[in-house]
């Protein structure tokens, strides 16, 4: 049987920020008016019917062939890998080359497969058909014709983002890879915060408002669980794989960057009135890979 429910962020990460070890609960953040803050398993939130579904050369739908690539490989390893990070404030983490590369696509692929990043793939798509279909509509006047009366409109298929997902996701993960790797722990008070868009990268390092992630002056931020950040800079001057304590402050920036950078949801292992009032506060803000 096809599996219909199909993450774009997965269980497995999402279980780093549940109430306890033993438990698949979250709470639930909605910038959204009206939305108050619920109590969900991970089984229930980040996910999209038949969101990986793509179509073969005969026209026959395949529903689940990439989610079980997926759940058999990125979304099953990287829980390992993060759990068997060993992070002490002025140590070295010791990663192996290889889990150092599979979470660096994890990090790629937290970036592309959400809908913030496919949902304007698939607009370009349907921008480059319409534009076709007008031009076409300009020589053919049964077709013009046939658009006025009907409203025929010309929108590409969901799945045309799957392959520039990973393909930018094998982008990202390379340069990811060409820098500095530094982990952080969060204040003893103040769990690390995800959300539907879990991976936040910036230019501000290097002076620059405007780039993509795999911009050799992005600067990614990934909460690994409501214990650990990984930030992977283009910054110099300090050993890579280095871990720091961050201050009660410095924990808040951290968070406050995921809420903003988050489409709708923020996920926490705890309720708060405080996290209620920044994911509110942040209602419109949302990032996007501009396409």
């Amino acid at each position: 049987m096809a599996t219909i429910r199909q993450h774009f962020v997965p269980q497995g990460y999402l279980r780093g920020f549940t109430e306890s070890p033993e438990s698949a609960y979250v709470w639930v953040y909605d910038k959204r008016d009206g939305r108050l803050p619920a109590r969900k398993s991970v089984r229930s939130i980040a996910w999209a019917p038949s969101y990986y579904a793509q179509e073969h050369e005969d026209g026959s739908e395949d529903i689940d062939s990439v989610e079980k690539k997926l759940a058999l490989t990125i979304d099953s390893e990287i829980p390992k890998i993060i759990k068997s990070l060993n992070s002490k404030p002025g140590e070295l983490v010791n990663i192996s080359e290889e889990d150092q590369g599979k979470l660096a696509f994890f990090i790629g692929i937290s970036l592309t497969r959400v809908p913030s990043f496919r949902d304007g793939i698939n607009d370009m798509y349907s921008s480059v058909a319409s534009f076709a279909l007008n031009q076409v509509a300009l020589e053919n006047e049964a077709l013009a014709k046939v658009i006025d009366e009907t409203g025929l409109i010309a929108e590409a298929k969901p799945w045309v983002s799957l392959r520039p997902m990973v393909d930018m996701a094998n982008e990202i993960a390379l340069s990811a890879l060409s820098k500095n790797w530094q982990f952080f722990l969060p204040s003893h008070d103040i769990p690390f915060l995800t959300s539907d868009n879990p991976v936040l990268f910036s230019g501000g390092s290097v002076g620059l408002k405007h780039l993509g992630p795999a911009h050799p002056g992005a600067e990614l931020v990934i909460n690994l669980t409501k214990s650990l950040s990984l930030v992977c800079t283009p910054k110099k001057g300090l050993p890579s794989l280095s871990t720091f304590q961050l201050s009660p402050n410095d924990t808040r920036k951290f968070n406050k960057g995921i809420v903003r950078a988050a489409r709708h949801r923020v996920f926490s292992n705890h309720k708060s009135e405080k996290i209620e009032r920044l994911v509110k506060n942040s209602a419109g803000l949302e990032q996007r890979i501009i396409v």
